[in-house]
């Protein structure tokens, strides 16, 4: 129940963090914003399911969720040059 209701908020975040995306283009705090809070809407929906999942899935849901965070991490860096 808990992971449904901060599954909830994160999408709320990143339809926002999307929106905001949109308005400013180009920004790279909003871009890594919103890979790192898809990230976590990842994480969530991995963890959500993960006992129902066959090993496929498990190993592609660890992959998107490594792109997302290691490319949220990368533009986020990439604003602090």
């Amino acid at each position: 129940m808990v992971t449904k209701i901060l599954l909830a908020i994160m999408l709320v975040l990143y339809i926002a963090l999307l929106i905001t995306r949109y308005k400013k283009k180009g920004n790279p705090k909003i871009e890594g914003g919103v890979q790192v809070v898809q990230g976590i809407l990842w994480s969530f929906i991995a963890v959500d399911s993960w006992a129902e999942r066959s090993i496929g899935m498990r190993i592609v849901y660890i992959i998107i969720i490594l792109m997302s965070f290691i490319v949220g991490i990368k533009e986020l860096y990439r604003c602090r040059q």
